[in-house]
């Protein structure tokens, strides 16, 4: 009994969902069916960070489809309209599912396309010298501090435009040695002549640390760049 009432529901509710598309919608649905796909233009892979405005824009099969009003849903975080289009910040990494609808003369919408994009945590940051990412354990050779002049926060070359979110306003340079910590402080993000002389002293295969304690950020970040490296 209650399977035939199943049936009978669904039955009645696709009954109802036809009848709000005119002959014109129904028509416009079937010829733009999963062909008005959703992407990510803020990341090279395609992909959406969590806890971030990600832009979204529409990649069209024709020229028609370019002007017809669309509403967008996500069942991880929110999706709005921006400037230059569409955002969504997701909640939780994973998945999130973008539905795209097309809004109809009567104000009722009719789904077109839905893409599922994985979801990823903004990854912890890290620092960047010239073109040179130091990362924990890496090696570095030291001249590339002397012919670089300034300390970059490095995030990930996926997210477009992610190396102008921050800028380093303190950092301290050092190694431990016989028991002590020797280290020197660099205001700002260039390097000052007292942090070049002392890495111009320093001996190969060193054990380097570079803590950024302060930078000043477009986004909110929740750890400051803390990196673990040699010289050679």
């Amino acid at each position: 009994m209650r399977v035939l009432l199943l049936i009978n529901f669904l039955f009645l509710v696709n009954i109802v969902y036809s009848q709000k598309l005119s002959e014109a919608d129904s028509m416009l649905r079937k010829k733009y069916y999963h062909r008005i796909v959703p992407k990510a233009v803020n990341s090279k892979s395609d992909i959406l960070y969590d806890g971030i405005d990600n832009a979204i824009e529409l990649q069209y099969p024709d020229e028609a489809s370019k002007y017809f009003n669309y509403v967008l849903k996500t069942h991880n975080g929110i999706i709005f309209e921006s400037d230059n289009g569409y955002a969504t910040i997701p909640r939780n990494s994973g998945r999130a599912f973008i539905s795209v609808y097309i809004v109809a003369e009567d104000k009722d919408t009719f789904l077109v396309g839905k893409k599922e994009f994985q979801v990823e945590n903004v990854p912890i940051p890290t620092v960047k010298i010239g073109n040179k990412i130091i990362k924990d354990e890496s090696v570095i050779d030291k001249a590339i501090f002397l012919k670089n002049d300034s300390l970059k926060v490095f995030f990930t070359d996926d997210i477009v435009n992610s190396e102008n979110w921050c800028s380093v306003q303190y950092f301290n340079l050092g190694y431990s040695y016989g028991g002590r910590y020797i280290s020197v402080d660099n205001k700002g993000a260039v390097l000052s002549k007292k942090t070049l002389d002392f890495i111009k002293q320093l001996k190969l295969n060193q054990n380097m640390v570079i803590k950024v304690s302060e930078i000043n950020c477009s986004k909110i970040i929740k750890h400051l760049p803390l990196v673990r490296f040699k010289v050679n």
